[in-house]
């Protein structure tokens, strides 16, 4: 047992474990976050399910939710911590590699292939910028210079700029979630919580969901309340590309990614959604020039992680 690549994410914390050599098969696991009081344990319990307790690691690739560049890092969406040196002592560690769960998810989004991305809007593609933003537990996003290139994705905190409403409904929403939080992001709509909190303002008293799963099995059964907080899931996603779109001008494309936005795929319709993403006035044909995929895959940030174990020591660099 000697290399680990985990993504950890707010809700779950998927990990591939490889014995003597990282192009050997990977052993998957999916831990809930919420049994386990620390990374630790998650990690310890892994081993332990392997059994491989005690054994030490050649090298460990930790995709996290939150700015990784203190120590200790302080998870977002999530009350753990991981610390560089304990990580290493505890488990024999002669690497750790810790990134943000958006570079992991960015490596692997730019990686995958034509049966796992639905094209959304349709347009010229080259090696420029590249986007990657994915809505799950929180949103979040990154960016790299050239979808080719050798270095870690950038992160970034894009999922905290401030929400911009478009049309009477989103100002509704947006009022609603001001009273509440002060402060209202994309991230309080495009996000677990942030679906939520759209149906529960679009039901009012006629609330039947408690949480975003039974939200999207409501809107597979024609649930008006349901089904319209899908639809502004879609259209608020749908814009906040296009202002990424006018941010970075990333002709390699813009990608979608996290386990909410897969779930909800279905809802994302090519034929409707370049509305809302190319609704930018004069600067609608700029945006028209950006492509646009959702990648289907649920572990996207897992597969990133374990191409950075394994491309580390060769092609792909921290910066």
């Amino acid at each position: 047992m000697r290399y680990l690549a985990a993504d950890i994410g707010g809700t779950y914390s998927r990990l591939a474990w490889s014995g003597d050599s990282v192009a050997e098969d990977d052993h998957h696991q999916v831990f809930t976050n919420a049994d386990f009081n620390s990374l630790e344990s998650v990690l310890e319990q892994g081993l332990a399910m392997r059994g491989a307790a005690g054994q030490p690691l050649d090298h460990m690739v930790l995709a996290v939710p939150g700015p990784v560049h203190e120590n200790p890092v302080v998870l977002t969406n999530i009350d753990w911590q991981v610390d560089r040196d304990s990580l290493r002592d505890r488990f024999q560690a002669a690497r750790l590699t810790v990134v943000n769960d958006f570079q992991a998810a960015a490596v692997g989004a730019v990686a995958a292939t034509s049966e796992n991305c639905k094209t959304l809007n349709s347009a010229g593609q080259d090696d420029g910028p590249v986007v990657v933003a994915g809505a799950g537990t929180g949103l979040g996003m990154a960016w790299l210079p050239q979808a080719q290139g050798t270095k870690l994705p950038q992160a970034t905190e894009g999922g905290h700029l401030d929400f911009a409403p478009n049309n009477q409904d989103q100002l509704g929403l947006y009022r609603w979630l001001a009273v509440r939080y002060g402060h209202v992001s994309y991230e309080r709509i495009l996000s677990g919580d942030g679906l939520l909190d759209t149906y529960r303002y679009i039901a009012g008293d006629s609330t039947k969901a408690a949480d975003p799963a039974q939200i999207t099995a409501l809107a597979h059964q024609d649930d008006a309340n349901a089904s319209a907080a899908v639809r502004m899931f879609v259209e608020v996603f749908a814009a906040y590309a296009g202002n990424l779109a006018l941010a970075f001008s990333p002709s390699g494309g813009i990608y979608l990614c996290g386990g909410l936005t897969v779930h909800l795929a279905e809802w994302f319709d090519p034929d409707t959604f370049p509305a809302a993403y190319a609704a930018k006035g004069r600067m609608r044909a700029v945006v028209r020039r950006i492509p646009v995929f959702l990648v289907t895959r649920h572990d996207i940030g897992l597969a990133g992680a374990k191409m950075l174990a394994k491309n580390y020591a060769g092609q792909i660099h921290e910066q």
